[in-house]
């Protein structure tokens, strides 16, 4: 009987030698990279409420260069269908990153019966008035898109991929001595009293805005990454979401351009601030791999955009500038390559 016993004593010390062997080894092994390792954050607009509001432009690039030469790329991903556009031009449709007046900014919108998120500059020329490029997105998915302007043309991006470019030149605008209220860069949405609004649905992550204009290869080269210390010099403001909560939106190249989450009072239900949310941009798997060739089949034109129908005043128009060729977007083949999402 007690060389039973012991044998049991035995086999329970193995069976618990091993167990322990196993919590160690699950302790000490190298974790796999989770999806909120590090949490990612995105802002979430709900379209009718509440918007970011930034900095003056010319406070945040330091001069009126702006104007003339800038680069803005944002990830966004609309969560509603799209709604009429209140107005002829872009800059009554919903704002994604744009200034405060609406004379320039990446809009979404429906515009002549086309449903499409919209690249566009209002530089009160009397040939070009609104230069806008019309870009293809699916509803409920990330997109990648960047505005370059510079030398009297507008770009647009889609993926780091030129999708358009219209000759456009100096942005309308006021430097640091304007309007209180007016020229200052804002994200997810616009607001004029008592009840003009140009508010985005959706989620947006990583604003980026530069004072020099940005290459395909420089946006591709940074599209699937966060930027980290060394910063490029030019640029002046980076919106990478990173707070978590609060109500100001942190300026994380360190240039002190902070933002700050805002609503719009007196709302039947009340308004919120936006939200902050789980990205699902970065580290929901592996780094999307570009493909090696990417063909675009364009079509081209030199038919100016129609004369502006919307002036502010005291405003007086520039020099014609010429038309150039336009890339049609609508015809381009792209390569789609989506976000590898949570």
């Amino acid at each position: 009987m007690s060389f039973f016993i012991s044998k049991n004593h035995k086999k329970r010390i193995l069976f618990l030698t091993i167990l322990t062997l196993m919590v160690l080894g699950l302790f000490f092994q190298n974790p796999s990279p989770g999806y909120a390792d590090p949490v990612n954050y995105a802002l979430e607009f709900d379209g009718w409420s509440n918007y970011v509001a930034t900095r003056k432009e010319g406070i945040i690039f330091g001069s009126s260069s702006w104007q003339s030469t800038k680069s803005i790329s944002v990830w966004v991903k609309p969560l509603a269908p799209s709604p009429v556009c209140t107005g002829p031009d872009p800059g009554s449709c919903q704002l994604i990153v744009g200034d405060r007046p609406r004379f320039w900014g990446i809009y979404r919108g429906i515009l002549n019966g086309e449903d499409r998120i919209w690249v566009w500059n209002f530089d009160n020329s009397p040939t070009s008035g609104f230069d806008s490029i019309p870009i293809i997105y699916e509803n409920n998915e990330w997109i990648h898109i960047t505005l370059v302007h510079h030398d009297n043309r507008l770009d647009a991006y889609r993926f780091g991929f030129l999708a358009g470019s219209r000759v456009s030149g100096a942005s309308v605008g006021f430097f640091d001595d304007g309007p209180a209220d007016q020229t200052v860069l804002h994200i997810g949405g616009g607001f004029t009293p008592p009840d003009r609004k140009f508010l985005f649905k959706g989620l947006i992550d990583e604003v980026r805005v530069y004072n020099r204009p940005l290459s395909g290869e420089e946006i591709r080269a940074d599209i699937y990454n966060e930027l980290s210390p060394p910063f490029d010099s030019a640029l002046k403001a980076y919106y990478k979401m990173s707070d978590g909560s609060g109500r100001v939106l942190s300026d994380d190249s360190g240039n002190g351009h902070n933002g700050t989450l805002d609503h719009i009072n007196n709302q039947n239900p009340p308004g919120n601030d936006p939200l902050w949310v789980v990205s699902g941009l970065f580290g929901s798997g592996p780094t999307p791999t570009l493909p090696a060739t990417f063909t675009v089949t364009a079509t081209f034109t030199n038919t100016p955009s129609p004369t502006a129908t919307r002036l502010p005043p005291g405003f007086t128009p520039q020099p014609s500038l010429t038309p150039t060729r336009t890339l049609d977007p609508n015809m381009n083949n792209f390569l789609f390559l989506p976000m590898v999402r949570k």
